[in-house]
C-alpha cells in the first residue's frame, strides 16, 4: 500500500497543468495546514511560497498542531516544499487563533496556483480549549464555524475557481463554511473535500443547506471510522478509503492508501466503529441540548483543574492526575455524572438499554446477578447428578 508521501514523491515534478488537481492533492494541502506557518508571516508578508517552509525544516523549527505531534508529518512537508506541484504555491492569508476562554482554535490558509486556490482549515490541535470546541458543535454553532465562514468567504471574491476541504475538525468547519456562502459565492467553489471529518447537528443546522452543496462534496472516512460519523452529513460521493494502521489512528492522514494518484478504496467500514457509532448516536441522541452544554463545560472545568491546557499535560501528570479528574467529575451536577454514567450502560446493554432504564438500572442488575446465581446453582447440581450417577453405576 501505497501513501500520501509515496504520491509527493511521484507527482512533485508534475505540475497542476500537466495532472490537474485531484482527490490526493486535497488530501496533501489539508495535511500541510496541520503545519505553524506563523513563524514565515511575521512582520507584513502576507503571502509566500510553499518552499519558504524550508526554512523550518533547516533550522528545526517544525511545529506540527497534530494530537501526538504527527511524527511522520516532517518529511512529507519538506518534500512538497522541494517539490515542483506543491514548492511553487503561494500560501496566503494564514490564520491562527487561539483563545482558551471562551474556547477558541482556528487556523487556515489559502494555497494558491495559478488557474485555482484551495483552502485548508486545520483541524484539531492538542489543546484542551480545541477540543472543548469539538464538543460544542453537538449543542450550538461555535466560533471557530463562525470564523471559517468569514474566511471562505472573503476567499471567494477573487474569481479564480476555488476548492474547500478540511480534516477532522477541519472537515467540519470545511461543511459549515460550504453551507453558509451565498449562491453567487458557491457557483464559484469547484469541489468541497471533507476528510473523517463529523457533519453539523441537526438540532444546529437544517439538513437542507447540506443538500444544496452536495452535488459538488466528497466525502472521505477511513474503514475505521468514529470522528467522521458525528452528526453524519447525507453526503452522496462518499468514499471508504484503506488505512496501514488499525482502529482510531486510521483517522491520521499519513495513514490513507494512495494507489497511482487515486485513493486505495475499501470494501466496507468496520464492523467494530459501526457498533462504536452506533452506542455514541444513540448517546448522545438521549442528552438534550441544553444537558451537553452542561456536560461538556463540566467536562472540561475538571480537565482543566490543575491548570492542564493541551492532552499532552493531562497525560504527563499519570494516575494521579486521572484520579483527580474522575474524582471532580463524579462531584459535578446530576446530569453530568448521568451523561458519564449512561455511556459505559449503553456500551454494555446495546438494544436493551431503553427498555433496562425504564425499570431501573439497579433492580435490572440485581435481577441479573441473581439469574446468574440460579444459573451456577443450576449446574453445580446437574454435575453432583451426574457425579451421583456415575458412582453409582460403579458399586455395580
Amino acid at each position: 500500500m501505497d501513501h500520501p508521501i509515496d504520491y509527493i514523491k511521484w507527482m512533485g515534478d508534475v505540475s497542476f497543468k500537466a495532472l490537474p488537481f485531484n482527490e490526493a492533492d486535497a488530501l496533501v494541502l489539508c495535511m500541510l495546514s496541520y503545519f505553524d506557518f506563523s513563524p514565515l508571516f511575521q512582520g507584513r508578508k502576507k503571502r509566500l511560497p510553499l518552499r519558504e517552509s524550508l526554512r523550518l525544516v533547516e533550522e528545526d523549527k517544525v511545529r506540527v498542531m497534530l494530537v501526538g505531534r504527527g511524527r511522520g508529518f516532517r518529511e512529507i512537508l519538506e518534500c512538497a516544499a522541494r517539490s515542483e506541484r506543491y514548492g511553487t504555491l503561494l500560501m496566503r492569508d494564514y490564520l491562527d487563533l487561539y483563545r482558551q476562554d471562551p474556547p477558541l482554535q482556528f487556523a487556515a490558509v489559502t494555497f494558491c496556483a495559478p488557474d485555482f486556490r484551495f483552502i485548508a482549515f486545520r483541524g484539531t490541535d492538542d489543546s484542551l480549549a480545541g477540543w472543548e470546541e469539538d464538543f460544542r458543535i453537538s449543542f450550538t454553532v461555535t466560533e471557530a464555524q463562525r470564523l471559517a465562514a468569514e474566511y471562505a468567504s472573503n476567499a471567494l471574491k477573487s474569481r479564480k475557481p476555488c476548492y474547500i476541504g478540511g480534516h477532522s475538525k477541519g472537515g467540519n468547519l470545511s461543511l459549515y463554511a460550504a453551507c453558509m456562502l451565498p449562491e453567487a459565492a458557491w457557483e464559484r467553489v469547484a469541489h468541497l473535500y471533507l476528510l473523517d471529518g463529523p457533519g453539523i447537528c441537526p438540532e444546529v443546522m437544517d439538513d437542507s443547506a447540506i443538500r444544496r452543496i452536495d452535488a459538488k462534496a466528497t466525502r472521505i472516512l477511513p474503514a475505521f471510522s468514529i470522528v467522521g460519523k458525528l452528526f453524519e452529513p447525507q453526503i452522496t460521493d462518499s468514499r471508504i478509503v484503506q488505512s496501514s494502521a488499525s482502529g482510531f489512528v486510521q483517522h491520521s492522514l499519513d495513514t490513507w492508501g494512495i494507489d497511482h494518484g487515486k485513493l486505495l478504496l475499501a470494501e466496507g467500514p468496520n464492523p467494530r466503529s459501526v457498533w462504536i457509532n452506533e452506542v455514541l448516536d444513540r448517546w448522545i441522541g438521549g442528552i438534550s441540548q441544553e444537558d451537553r452544554g452542561i456536560f461538556v463545560g463540566e467536562l472540561f472545568d475538571a480537565l482543566a483543574a490543575d491548570g492542564a491546557a493541551t492532552l499532552d499535560e493531562i497525560e504527563e501528570r499519570g494516575v494521579g492526575g486521572f484520579e483527580a479528574i474522575l474524582v471532580k467529575l463524579f462531584s459535578s451536577s446530576k446530569v453530568t455524572r448521568k451523561t458519564l454514567g449512561d455511556l459505559p450502560k449503553r456500551a454494555i446493554l446495546g438494544d436493551r438499554y431503553d427498555a433496562i432504564s425504564q425499570k431501573g438500572f439497579s433492580a435490572w442488575l440485581l435481577a441479573e446477578i441473581q439469574n446468574w446465581q440460579n444459573q451456577v446453582l443450576e449446574r453445580r447440581a446437574k454435575a453432583q447428578a451426574a457425579e451421583q450417577s456415575v458412582e453409582e453405576e460403579e458399586g455395580k
